[in-house]
């Protein structure tokens, strides 16, 4: 498997809070057969606790520690762009892992025109990924298939197939698994025991339920076509 939205990056936003705790994350999705982390710190939101430009020392620091540890993974570094209408962010710069890729998160409460806005990202040559589709509880089915034919993708949230999201609709999940719309599952993980990488757990449940060969694809061969664009 690969996860694609983590908090993992020590002491930068909401997420790990120090180098201890990322390692232990790290090593917790290891051990859920996990070979593959993109980093996705918070950008342009009010959680930030540093400056993005200082990410990418923090991330060769962690790395190395990694590699001191002898910890088998492989470490990438991206970012999670909270959408501000007022901004023009350099996307290049905050991709996943160098990628054409980005993941973009929007409010969960302000109704937002998403579809338009992925349009417009889709046009300037990425690809837009919806962080936690999910949680936007303002779109109407219909809206996430338009969303899609923008040329978006969509990530779930692990947790939220969990039933470890209070404030997500059970039925919507999986109703947006049945119909396929879901591109990605990934943890956004933030921290070792509140809020722990859970990817295994998540697919031995939809396993029960689910082709194997769409759980591959969410799981690990769609993430890998963002490790090699």
């Amino acid at each position: 498997m690969i996860d694609i939205h983590t908090h993992i990056l020590p002491g930068v936003d909401d997420g790990s809070p120090s180098l201890e705790s990322s390692i232990e994350m790290i090593k917790q999705e290891i051990n859920d057969g996990v070979e593959s982390i993109i980093l996705t710190p918070h950008v342009q939101s009010h959680v930030q606790k540093v400056d993005h430009k200082a990410y990418n020392t923090i991330f060769e620091n962690l790395k190395s520690e990694v590699l001191k540890q002898g910890l088998k993974i492989n470490l990438y570094l991206g970012a999670e762009i909270n959408y501000r209408s007022h901004l023009e962010p350099d996307y290049q710069a905050m991709s996943l892992a160098g990628s054409r890729y980005i993941l973009v998160e929007f409010s969960p409460m302000v109704e937002t025109p998403i579809e338009d806005i992925v349009y417009d990202i889709s046009r300037s040559g990425f690809i837009p990924i919806v962080a936690h589709i999910e949680r936007y509880q303002y779109l109407q089915f219909d809206d996430y298939y338009k969303i899609k034919n923008t040329g978006a993708l969509l990530q779930m949230n692990a947790s939220a197939i969990l039933g470890l999201e209070k404030i997500v609709n059970k039925k919507l999940v999986h109703k947006l698994l049945k119909e396929k719309l879901i591109d990605f599952v990934a943890t956004d993980t933030h921290h070792p025991e509140k809020r722990p990488p859970n990817m295994k757990a998540c697919y031995d449940l939809l396993k029960k339920s689910y082709d194997e060969s769409y759980l591959n694809e969410i799981f690990y061969l769609n993430q890998k076509k963002i490790l090699s664009d």
